[in-house]
């Protein structure tokens, strides 16, 4: 594959799950990439990847954001692409989750998301780039004990839609990728257990998606096959939002759910 040959491309939350598939996906498409990720550690799969550069930091801090577009450009010459991926999720109801929680999911969901636009665009005002977000299917309809990651990921859906239209006039387009359930990190606990039946019985193609399936789809928007699409919220789920969630699909029902 070569649909991003010779792009340059910045992935958060490169460490793992989406992000680290995106990140490979990339490097065999031909990308130079910067992966960035909280921890060295989490970076290491990245060593003696050809044209692949790594940033650990937290995308809570502004300077870090700074610095993986400036790494973007001192090692590859030019910026094309952001994938703003980095995430992370806590449970617990609007009744006993706990305002910290609440704090740290938007910090990183919400705020990380925004300082990673605001710098990208920096450097990519003069050119034009792509820039995608990852949402989630969470972003777009409710969860029960998932109310602050709903909260953060309905906010950089909208927040991509709004990126869009101020950034529309400089050639910069920036779109969200909205996965559903996929194996990575945050759905581990849920392998082979009644929860994760139940959620593949609502499922219409009946699994758990994978991430590179998701790195399919990112990808695509940020390469320039996408040109001419812009502001757009783009699940990728197995068709689970295509129904109203009260009952479960015909596979699902021949295995006992309802």
């Amino acid at each position: 594959m070569s649909r991003n040959k010779g792009r340059v491309v910045i992935v958060t939350g490169a460490g793992s799950g989406i992000g680290k598939a995106a990140t490979a996906r990339f490097h065999s498409e031909g990308a130079m990439v910067v992966a960035v990720d909280l921890t060295d550690a989490s970076l290491e799969w990245t060593q003696g990847l050809d044209a692949v550069v790594s940033l650990a930091g937290d995308v809570t801090d502004p300077q870090l954001n700074d610095q993986m577009v400036e790494l973007a450009v001192d090692s590859f010459g030019q910026l094309d692409g952001a994938v703003l991926n980095a995430g992370i999720l806590a449970q617990g109801d609007i009744t006993r989750g706990s305002m910290a929680d609440y704090d740290r999911v938007m910090d990183v969901n919400v705020r990380g998301v925004a300082l990673g636009l605001k710098s990208s665009v920096a450097a990519m005002a003069n050119s034009g780039g792509s820039i995608t977000i990852t949402g989630s299917v969470s972003g777009l309809r409710g969860d029960s004990g998932l109310w602050a990651y709903n909260a953060s990921k309905g906010a950089a859906v909208n927040l991509a839609r709004a990126a869009a239209l101020d950034l529309g006039h400089l050639n910069i387009r920036v779109n969200a990728v909205c996965p559903g359930p996929i194996h990575t990190g945050l759905t581990e606990d849920t392998k082979g257990s009644e929860i994760a039946d139940a959620m593949e019985a609502r499922l219409p193609l009946g699994r758990f998606g994978e991430p590179e399936e998701v790195a399919a789809v990112i990808s695509f928007l940020i390469s320039e096959e996408s040109s001419f699409v812009t502001g757009a919220a783009i699940p990728v789920d197995g068709g689970v939002t295509a129904g109203t969630g009260q009952w479960a699909t015909y596979a699902g029902r021949k295995r006992g759910f309802l």
